[in-house]
């Protein structure tokens, strides 16, 4: 069975700073995949690679088999959320979340039903008629990720998704995360909480320096690592990527 998302060897160059050098990385159906790393170690870079903000200067990218671009179909099934969500300011929260769901291709009964349910879970319903650009930093970043799942995607891609949650929108997007992986899908999830990435994926790709420094499974890399913990483990790796200079 092909990967719901294979990035192979990319390379990604701003001016004189190769961002990303060579990553590759597969999304199979049931992973929660953890891409983690230090701050500036070419995660963002890669997830906008993967889909499709910018194009690699070499490597190749496939989502459902095929390569990103403007036109792909497939999108209706992909979710993404980046780290900082840029949302239209002058629309409410409401009309955005009716927006993303007709940009998704729902249509009819359909659209109000899923709204109404992700606007429930996220207490989203309180603050329906606000226009966006009233909301808090955590509501924003709540209304971007119900915005991803409006479609219940098969592939959804987070980046840093946790910054500014508060402890229940957490636990709701891990819910829909389950879901998502119930139903043969898969996650992508670039986050600097090692606690939480351990507790949420299932596997695990660790960059740094815009090089990958380990792909596995989590387990297979704690069994490794005589059961240490993910951040342990992660600090270990990096620490000695340094001193190899």
């Amino acid at each position: 069975m092909a990967s719901l998302v294979e990035a192979v060897e990319i390379w990604k160059r701003f001016g004189r700073v190769e961002a990303v050098r060579g990553v590759s990385l597969r999304l199979e159906a049931g992973q929660v995949h953890g891409l983690l790393g230090p701050n500036g170690s070419g995660k963002t870079t890669s997830l906008k690679c993967i889909v499709g903000l910018l194009k690699p200067d070499k490597g190749i990218v496939t989502v459902f088999g095929e390569k990103p671009s403007a036109n792909n179909g497939y999108k209706r099934n992909l979710g993404y959320v980046p780290e900082n969500p840029s949302l239209p300011d002058y629309l409410t929260v409401q009309e955005f979340l009716i927006f993303s769901a007709r940009l998704k291709g729902l249509v009819g009964d359909s659209v109000r039903s899923r709204v109404s349910e992700l606007m429930e879970s996220y207490e989203l319903h309180q603050v329906s008629d606000r226009l966006v650009y009233e909301l808090s930093k955590g509501i924003r970043q709540r209304l971007a990720i119900a915005a991803s799942l409006v479609s219940s995607p098969t592939v959804l891609i987070l980046d840093e998704p946790f910054n500014g949650l508060d402890p229940e929108a957490q636990k709701v997007t891990r819910l829909y995360i389950n879901e998502i992986i119930e139903d043969g899908g898969g996650v992508l999830i670039s986050t600097h909480l090692l606690d939480s990435a351990e507790k949420l994926c299932n596997y695990v790709t660790i960059i740094d320096d815009g090089r990958v420094l380990c792909s596995s499974s989590l387990s297979e890399l704690k069994a490794k690592n005589g059961d240490s913990s993910l951040e342990e483990i992660f600090l270990s790796l990096v620490r000695v990527k340094k001193s190899a200079g």
